[in-house]
């Protein structure tokens, strides 16, 4: 059976910068919606990729850098990402990792439970004005722009033979 691996040590560190980036760019308000949410799909591949070697913790401190840098709630991102890469690493283990139809399906729903745990959070704190339907743009821009996304990422790591 083969193995992943990161092509370079900082290989995943450096995946997770780039989606930061990325989440950070300003865009107008109307195109901020459509947003996809980078870093929650940038820990999905990760962890259907080396779902063995991902660290919980190092997940919770993006979270919080994330937090820092949007100025939310801090711990809101950092517990909605650990939840992120929490499912998928559980729910990736009773599907084939080349199946794009459940990789799909499986994204939907773990992005789906994020983005609730995001509206709730918004919700108790209440700073989340009337989003509507619109609040659930990013998830649908999130699973439209998977294949390539997850095919660029493909880049960062390399298949070998196991012993």
């Amino acid at each position: 059976m083969p193995v992943n691996d990161p092509r370079f040590p900082g290989a995943v560190l450096l995946t997770l910068i780039l989606a930061i980036v990325l989440s950070i760019i300003p865009l107008g308000e109307s195109v901020a919606f459509w947003r996809p949410e980078w870093v929650a799909l940038t820990l999905v591949h990760w962890a259907l990729i080396i779902r063995d070697r991902i660290s919980l913790v190092m997940v919770f401190a993006i979270g919080l850098i994330v937090d820092a840098l949007y100025g939310s709630l801090l711990g809101q991102h950092a517990l909605g990402y650990v939840l992120v890469t929490y499912l998928a690493v559980r729910l990736s283990l009773r599907m084939t990792p080349e199946a794009f139809l459940q990789q799909l399906a499986l994204l939907f729903a773990i992005l789906g439970v994020y983005m609730l745990v995001n509206l709730w959070m918004l919700r108790v704190i209440s700073s989340g004005g009337a989003l509507g339907w619109i609040y659930w743009a990013s998830l649908l821009s999130s699973i439209v722009i998977w294949p390539v996304y997850h095919s660029l990422l493909g880049y960062f790591h390399v298949q070998r033979k196991a012993l």
